[in-house]
C-alpha cells in the first residue's frame, strides 16, 4: 500500500470518531430548566426552620393594635312587624257564602271580608233570648219575695233561694252574651268576618262554598304597610357580633337605591334548619317603598374596637387548636396558639395570643405546617 493512501484512511477514521462530539458541542440545548421548588422544611415541636431559598415563599408582617371596622353581609327580606299583621279565621264550623275582599284591597277596621253560614251561630244567638227571659222571670220572683218579707208574711228561705236563682241566671246570661259576641253581629247563622285593623289584604284563601273549621287556617290576612321592617338572616356564629343600634345598609332587587337603617333588635331564637337568627332593621327613610316579601341583602356594621386583625389565610386549624406562625428570625418560625373571633370580610380578629409588634406569617403559613388546615 502506498504511504499517501494509508495517511488518507487514518484521517477519515479520526473524522468519523470526532464528528459526534463536535455536533454535540455545537447543537442548541433542548431541555429547559425547571422552576425550582421550595426545599422541604425541617421542624421541631412547635418550631420550623427553613432554608434560605424557601424564604421567598413566606410573607410575614408586623401586627399592631388598631381600630378595625368591618361589615357583615346577610340575606334579607321584608316582613311586617309584630302585631302589624292580622290573620282572620273562622270562629265556628261552617261554609263560605260570600267573599267580599280581594288580595291587595285597602280595608278599614271593621270592613267585611268574608261571610259564612254557621248553624252553631244561630244556636248561640237564640240562647241569649232564652236566658234573658229566664233572668227576667227570676228577678220578678225575687222582687215578690222581698215585698212579702216587708209585709211580714215572707219566708227567709224562699228569699234566699230567689236570690240564688237570679245570680245563676245572670251568670248564664253573661255567658250567652259572650258567645253571641264571639260570632259578631248578624242574624240566624250568618257570621261576617271583619278586618280588625286598617291595612291591605295580603293573603286570601277563602272561596265561595269552601268548608271551614273553627281554629283552622286563616282565611284572610290583613297587614299594615306602614309597619314594615327588614329582617336579615344572620348565621348563628355571627349573632354575638350583632348589637342594637348598629348602622345597616339594605339593597333590595326591586328598589334601585341603597336604603339606610339601624338594627332594631337581635333575635334570641335560632332557626333549626339554617341555623340563623333574625336581625330586624328599621329604615330611616324610604320605608314607603317597601312591600312584604321583597328579598335582597343587608350589610350590617360591626361595632369598631381595638385589636389585632389578620387575614384568614394566616390562621390555621391544627387539631383542636387555632394557631399562627410567628417569625423569630428570617428562617425560623414558631407555632403560637391563639383565640380568634369569627372571620368577617376575609379577616379575623385575634382575641388573645399575640402582642402588637410581633412578626406573623400572613402568606405561606400552610407551607410551614402541612398537617394543618386553613381557617375558613
Amino acid at each position: 500500500m502506498r504511504p499517501d493512501h494509508a495517511s488518507w484512511r487514518l484521517t477519515a477514521v479520526l473524522l468519523v470518531a470526532v464528528s459526534p462530539l463536535l455536533s454535540g458541542c455545537n447543537s442548541p440545548a433542548t431541555a429547559t430548566q425547571a422552576e425550582p421548588k421550595p426545599p422541604p422544611v425541617t421542624s421541631a415541636e412547635g418550631e420550623v426552620h427553613i432554608q434560605e431559598a424557601s424564604r421567598r415563599f413566606i410573607v410575614a408582617e408586623k401586627v399592631g393594635s388598631e381600630i378595625d371596622d368591618a361589615t357583615l353581609t346577610a340575606p334579607a327580606h321584608v316582613e311586617f312587624r309584630e302585631g302589624a299583621e292580622s290573620k282572620i279565621g273562622a270562629p265556628l264550623n261552617g261554609r263560605v257564602r260570600e267573599v267580599t275582599a280581594r288580595t291587595g284591597d285597602h280595608v278599614k277596621a271593621g270592613s267585611p271580608l268574608v261571610i259564612l253560614d254557621c248553624p252553631e251561630a244561630a244556636a248561640l244567638r237564640s240562647a241569649v233570648d232564652g236566658v234573658q227571659a229566664s233572668l227576667r222571670e227570676a228577678r220578678l220572683a225575687l222582687d215578690r219575695e222581698r215585698r212579702m218579707a216587708e209585709l211580714g208574711i215572707g219566708i227567709d228561705r224562699e228569699e234566699v233561694a230567689a236570690e240564688a236563682r237570679v245570680a245563676e241566671q245572670e251568670s248564664d246570661y253573661a255567658r250567652s252574651q259572650a258567645g253571641a259576641a264571639f260570632v259578631g253581629e248578624g242574624a240566624g247563622g250568618t257570621v261576617v268576618l271583619r278586618s280588625p285593623i286598617e291595612g291591605i289584604v295580603v293573603g286570601l284563601t277563602a272561596t265561595v262554598g269552601m268548608t271551614v273549621q273553627q281554629g283552622g287556617e286563616s282565611l284572610v290576612d290583613v297587614g299594615d304597610p306602614s309597619t314594615l321592617w327588614i329582617v336579615a338572616d344572620v348565621f348563628e356564629r355571627d349573632v354575638p357580633l350583632m348589637q342594637e343600634g348598629s348602622a345597616a345598609r339594605v339593597e333590595l332587587s326591586s328598589i334601585h337605591e341603597t336604603l339606610e337603617g339601624r338594627v332594631d333588635s337581635v333575635g334570641a331564637v335560632v332557626a333549626t334548619g339554617l341555623r340563623t337568627a333574625a336581625v330586624r332593621i328599621t329604615l330611616s327613610s324610604a320605608a314607603h317603598l317597601l312591600r312584604p316579601g321583597m328579598y335582597g341583602r343587608a350589610e350590617i356594621t360591626i361595632p369598631a374596637h381595638a385589636g389585632i386583625s389578620l387575614p384568614t389565610e394566616a390562621v390555621l386549624v391544627k387539631g383542636k387548636e387555632t394557631v399562627v406562625y410567628v417569625q423569630r428570625d428570617p428562617t425560623t418560625f414558631v407555632r403560637r396558639p391563639v383565640v380568634v373571633a369569627p372571620p368577617i370580610g376575609g379577616r379575623v380578629q385575634v382575641v388573645s395570643g399575640l402582642q402588637p409588634g410581633e412578626q406573623v406569617v400572613t402568606q405561606g403559613a400552610l407551607l410551614l405546617d402541612g398537617a394543618a388546615d386553613q381557617l375558613l
